[in-house]
């Protein structure tokens, strides 16, 4: 699953000390305890500290890596929960999950933005442009480093 944080807006001024945001972040988590079951939650903070260390951080996409049965687990609602944590870690202001809808590239895919951004049509259309744009720019390294492994005999 691609998840991503708005790179216009990751390093947004203001909002909340690091300390209040650690707090939201703490309560958040022993609520969280009480509505999810164990696995799912073991689950979460995997990714939650994967996702913390990727590009996403700084306003990217990022592919999560997950076996069949953690994809099982990762249910639509849990793949919220997993944005509504990383943006308390992550980003200064509030945040909502929009989902990008059924585009080709953003199919399924779930991104963070300001809440007074979330209905901004503009906005999310330029979001979806710049995640197909970033689609195909995978797709294509991908090709070309097949296309070299073939070429050096190896199978890819």
């Amino acid at each position: 699953m691609l998840v991503g944080m708005d790179r216009e807006e990751s390093q947004g001024p203001g909002g909340p000390e690091p300390s209040e945001r650690a707090e939201r972040l703490r309560r958040y988590l022993s609520e969280l305890e009480q509505r999810v079951d164990p696995r799912s939650l073991e689950l979460l903070m995997r990714l939650l500290r994967e996702l913390s260390v990727s590009p996403a951080v700084r306003g990217g996409t990022y592919e999560l890596g997950m076996g069949p049965e953690e994809r099982e687990l990762f249910t639509p609602a849990l793949q919220a929960e997993l944005l509504v944590l990383f943006g308390l870690l992550t980003s200064h202001d509030e945040r909502v999950v929009v989902d990008l809808g059924d585009s080709p590239h953003a199919k399924g895919m779930k991104v963070l933005v300001p809440r007074e951004r979330a209905d901004d049509p503009d906005f999310l259309r330029r979001h979806k442009q710049r995640v197909a744009a970033e689609a195909a720019e995978r797709e294509a390294d991908r090709r070309e480093v097949e296309a070299i492994a073939r070429a050096s005999g190896m199978e890819p």
